[in-house]
C-alpha cells in the first residue's frame, strides 16, 4: 500500500501511523538511549562463560581458580581480554596488590596460567602486561559461546577483598552450577521448573570439585560469613549465591520459591547438612 499518495485521515483509517518531524526526533532520542542504556549495562559485569570455566576448572588448582577469577574482575571492555586499574594495563606489580601475595609468588601464578594457556602475557615498555583468554571471560562482547554468568564488577571486586585466594577457587567453581532462576547450587543449573531443581549438598559439591568434606565445609561457612553465599533451610539447606554479586537474570528469587525447592520431590527427604 503507497502511504504517500494518500491524504494523513486516509492513511490512518488504512492502519498506518502518523508522526510530526518531534515525534519522529523524539523516537530516535529514545533508540539512542536505550542503546547507551544497553551499552552501560555490559560494562558493569563480565561476563563469566560457564561451560568453559567449568572445563578448565579441572585443570586448575584451587588457587589458580581464585586466581583467575581475581583476573576477571578488572578485564577492560572490549575483546582484547586485557586487564586495567586506574586506566593503566596491570601486570606482576599492579595484580600482586589485589592478590594480596609477593611480586614473587605472583610470578608463579602467572606463569602457571600462561602455560595453561588461559592468560596471555605481552610486553609493555621494559614490562609485562596481562589479558585473559576470552573464551573464558569478557567485559563487554561476549566472545565465548552458550550460557554465561553476570559478575557485577564493582560488588565482585568488594568481595574478592575480603576472600581469601581459596575462598575465590571454590566460587569459580560454584558458578556454573547455580541455578539460572533460583541461584541455588545445584545439579542441574539452567532448569527453570522449581519443582525439578536438584539441590546439591556440601557432599556433592566436595565430590564435583574433587576437594575434601572437610576443605568444603570450611570455605562455604567463611563465605556464607562474608556473605558471598546465603543458607536457607528446614529439614534441609539450599546454598544460595549472593543474587547481589552473580546473576543470569533480573528478577530475585523470594525465600518462598526457596521453601518450594526445599520440599519439592527430588529434595523432600530428611537430609541434613
Amino acid at each position: 500500500m503507497d502511504y504517500s499518495q494518500m491524504t494523513i485521515e486516509e492513511g490512518i483509517r488504512a492502519g498506518g501511523q502518523f508522526k510530526t518531524p518531534q515525534r519522529v526526533k523524539q523516537d530516535e532520542a529514545y533508540k539512542m538511549k536505550l542503546k547507551r542504556d544497553e551499552n552501560m549495562n555490559k560494562e558493569r559485569f563480565t561476563a563469566f562463560i560457564d561451560k568453559e570455566c567449568s572445563r578448565v576448572f579441572r585443570t586448575l588448582s584451587l588457587e589458580l581458580a581464585g586466581v583467575l577469577l581475581n583476573m576477571f574482575a578488572y578485564i577492560e571492555q572490549g575483546k582484547s581480554g586485557a586487564m586495567k586499574l586506574h586506566g593503566k594495563h596491570m601486570g606482576v606489580k599492579e595484580l600482586s596488590k589485589i592478590l594480596r601475595k609477593s611480586e614473587r609468588k605472583t610470578k608463579d601464578y602467572l606463569s602457571d596460567l600462561e602455560a595453561l594457556g588461559y592468560i596471555e602475557a605481552e610486553k609493555e615498555g621494559r614490562r609485562k602486561v596481562y589479558s585473559v583468554d576470552t573464551r573464558l571471560a569478557t567485559r563487554g562482547e561476549i566472545v565465548g559461546k552458550g550460557y554465561f554468568t553476570k559478575l557485577y564488577i564493582k560488588r565482585l571486586r568488594d568481595a574478592l577483598q575480603v576472600m581469601t585466594i581459596q575462598e575465590a577457587g571454590l566460587l569459580f567453581f560454584m558458578i556454573p552450577h547455580m541455578n539460572t532462576r533460583a541461584f541455588v547450587l545445584c545439579s542441574n543449573p539452567y532448569e527453570m521448573d522449581i519443582e525439578k531443581i536438584v539441590l546439591w549438598n556440601r557432599e556433592q559439591l566436595a565430590e564435583e570439585c574433587g576437594l575434601s568434606l572437610v576443605q568444603v565445609k570450611r570455605l562455604t561457612a567463611s563465605l556464607k560469613k562474608k556473605q558471598v553465599l546465603i543458607e536457607i533451610g528446614t529439614h534441609r539447606s539450599a546454598i544460595i549465591l549472593s543474587p547481589e554479586l552473580i546473576s543470569r537474570q533480573t528478577t530475585k528469587i523470594s525465600v518462598y520459591e526457596i521453601g518450594l525447592i526445599l520440599r519439592n520431590d527430588v529434595n523432600g527427604s530428611e537430609v541434613s547438612w
